[in-house]
């Protein structure tokens, strides 16, 4: 369950392409007393980080293609750029090792595949908090 400070909701952005998985995770946020705030692509997270000041970023990887790599490296330093102490867990369709080394690469130290539950999903996220908490 999300911590509340000051009556506030843990704010957590998720950016995720798959409108359906997006939607399913900020439901499941929100059940369990997170502020979830869905965008659909990496622009437009970018645009809102300031005003949503969230505490931790889910980003949905879609595909594990070389081309969209360098899309997905670009992504994630640009999220880093602009929020470098906020928590970066990665969601992708598919796992490989060229991209896993993508995501470590840019900073991501959790790296999730959509098959897992989103109880897993909530325990990397508690703990990722915790640990930027400390």
């Amino acid at each position: 369950m999300a911590s509340q400070q000051n009556g506030e909701r843990t704010r957590v952005m998720i950016v995720e392409q798959d409108l359906s998985f997006g939607m399913k995770l900020a439901d499941w946020l929100a059940s369990h007393g997170y502020q979830p705030v869905f965008v659909r692509t990496v622009d437009a997270a970018i645009g809102a980080l300031s005003g949503v000041r969230p505490r931790a970023i889910f980003v949905g990887i879609g595909c594990s293609e070389p081309a969209a790599q360098i899309d997905i490296a670009e992504a994630l330093l640009m999220i880093r750029t602009v929020c470098p102490c906020i928590p970066v867990i990665t969601i992708a369709d598919q796992i490989s090792e060229d991209l896993t080394q993508v995501v470590v690469r840019q900073g991501g130290r959790r790296f999730l595949v959509k098959q897992v539950e989103f109880s897993q999903i909530g325990e990397v996220l508690q703990s990722e908090l915790s640990v930027a908490m400390a």
